[in-house]
């Protein structure tokens, strides 16, 4: 096992507080590794007491030692990338809207979103990935009625600040 050399101002930080506080699971589950690392523990301790490797809390002590508690954070740019890119959004968002307003019955379904971004932008997605283009569009399909619209159908698209102040 090799010797583990904390940064300098490692007891600068009270761990188990930031921990507590953290909403984020995974942040909180570092400050926690570093929290037993202060109190003594050695690192396969503090690994084994979070259900981590202790391989995974040296690359957080790494982390620590070089960009201070902002290493701890994830970096962004995570996860998959949105499809239709950003400078196209308003641009979907006309489109939709028209779609639903040419449409006779005004009902609009997940699989109307597919086909519109198919037809026009050439994105071949599954049914999630078109409700979550609409949520970041600012968009939502709304089901049933309200009493204050003009409108009486099963399904509508309004945005989402409309929605707030029914």
């Amino acid at each position: 096992m090799r010797k583990v050399t904390l940064p300098r101002d490692f007891d600068k930080y009270d761990f188990s507080a930031l921990a507590k506080k953290e909403k984020n699971s995974a942040l909180k589950i570092r400050y926690l590794a570093l929290s037993y690392l202060q109190m003594g523990k050695t690192v396969l301790e503090s690994a084994e007491l979070v259900y981590k490797s202790s391989r995974m809390v040296h690359r957080w002590i790494s982390r620590f030692n070089q960009a201070g508690i902002e290493g701890l954070k994830d970096k962004s740019g995570r996860g998959r990338k949105v499809q239709l890119s950003h400078d196209k959004e308003d641009e979907f968002r006309s489109i939709v809207l028209e779609f639903q307003r040419t449409k006779p019955s005004g009902k609009l379904t997940g699989r109307d979103i597919q086909k519109l971004l198919l037809d026009n932008y050439d994105i071949d997605c599954t049914l999630p990935t078109a409700y979550n283009t609409l949520a970041r569009l600012d968009l939502q399909i709304v089901y049933g009625q309200y009493k204050k619209m003009q409108k009486h159908p099963k399904t509508i698209l309004q945005t989402k600040e409309f929605n707030n102040k029914l």
